[in-house]
């Protein structure tokens, strides 16, 4: 079969294409140095009810508002003498025992928005005006200066990983990250790239070629890598094992982003909430086993976050409408474990909503300039000061 000028550089075109939305080991590979440390963040996407995960079980106040969906105190799994885990949430405590899981309370931000959009929006930018378009990593990518430091896992860019000029690119599945030549075409197209071009064609050509030779290490990489856990079923744990791919196989990923959704609790609380906190628990838990076997868990962090919490009373659907403060979490072995932050009075509400004592900018702060090495002032836009979650 031949391949006419016009086709190659078409494919050719479509190839430099998708290297530009691929991460940037397929520009890196073949140099990345290997041993950086990388920041993954779980998103909890609803507005996850803090008061339900992590459990102020000694408070009267916290079973008076919540005669339904309150955990009983025999079910908690107890961290302290107040405060205790959910418990569907048990596949961290061996973390937990071992100082490797903090939980920060009493999170969010000024002037606190109800809206799921609006309020998703200010964590994404660090942003609570709404002035910014630009997401806090996406600034990550601006000021180390690599469009591909961080990719989010799924199958679209959420906006906290958007920058001026460039989106980072989203990996629906690290297998597919390949160019693939419609088949009988590829002795045909290899034949083109031998042929002598200048000006575009050449330029075509030689990033065609580049391309392909990163690909082909980077899968040769991950096609090495062979899982040290196993993990559960479903959509979350799987992109969970992507990142770990990622990580293990040395593809200089600084920052990865993972979500998982379904948190807006209106009704029926206790049974979506309950089945959502497992499959985090069993999805993060096996992660760092694998992370720990592959021998790379002491440069990787783990920091979780929702965009509000839930009110303190329930509803009358057995369930609990939006909130303001809520909990964030961060798991490895670079973490301070324990609690961090006061518990929420729940006698000294705001418009029935947990007040805030920490900004969330505080918790990212940490992450930026004690986990990354970067300068947070200038991504975060001013000096937020936040709990010390690193060890």
């Amino acid at each position: 079969m031949s391949l006419h000028r016009r086709d190659f550089l078409k494919y050719s075109a479509l190839a430099v294409a998708a290297t530009s939305g691929m991460p940037g080991f397929l520009a890196r590979a073949a140099t990345q140095a290997t041993g950086q440390k990388t920041l993954v963040v779980i998103q909890l996407t609803g507005g996850n009810d803090g008061l339900n995960t992590l459990i102020p079980y000694s408070n009267g106040a916290y079973y008076a508002a919540r005669p339904t969906i309150a955990i009983p105190k025999k079910d908690v799994l107890t961290l302290g003498p107040d405060l205790g885990m959910h418990p569907s949430l048990k596949p961290l405590m061996g973390l937990w025992d071992s100082g490797q899981l903090a939980w920060m309370e009493n999170i969010g931000y000024p002037n606190p928005n109800r809206s799921h959009f609006a309020s998703m929006a200010i964590w994404h930018t660090a942003d609570p005006t709404q002035a910014q378009a630009e997401g806090w990593i996406g600034r990550i990518a601006e000021q180390i200066g690599d469009p591909f430091c961080a990719s989010n896992i799924g199958s679209s860019t959420p906006q906290a990983l958007r920058a001026a000029e460039f989106s980072l690119p989203s990996i629906d599945a690290v297998d597919n990250f390949q160019v693939k030549l419609p088949a009988g075409l590829e002795g045909a197209f290899g034949a083109m790239l031998d042929a002598p071009r200048d000006g575009e064609a050449d330029y075509l050509v030689r990033a065609t070629r580049q391309m392909m030779s990163n690909t082909q290490k980077v899968q040769a990489n991950v096609g090495k890598y062979k899982a040290g856990a196993s993990y559960p079923e479903g959509k979350f744990a799987t992109q969970l094992k992507d990142a770990a791919r990622l990580i293990a196989s040395g593809t200089g990923q600084r920052i990865l982003y993972v979500s998982l959704g379904g948190f807006d609790t209106h009704a029926g609380q206790r049974g979506e909430q309950d089945e959502l906190l497992a499959t985090l628990a069993s999805g993060l838990a096996a992660f760092q086993t694998d992370l720990e076997r592959q021998g790379v868990a002491e440069r990787v962090v783990v920091m979780g976050f929702s965009e509000f919490g839930r009110r303190v009373a329930e509803n009358d659907s057995a369930g609990t409408d939006h909130g303001q403060g809520s909990v964030m979490f961060a798991l490895g072995k670079g973490v301070k474990g324990g609690i961090h932050g006061d518990s929420p009075d729940l006698e000294d509400l705001s418009l029935g909503d947990i007040k805030y004592k920490q900004d969330f900018r505080g918790v990212y702060a940490g992450a930026l300039s004690g986990w990354l090495g970067l300068n947070a002032r200038d991504i975060l836009g001013g000096d937020f000061k936040g709990p010390q979650w690193l060890a």
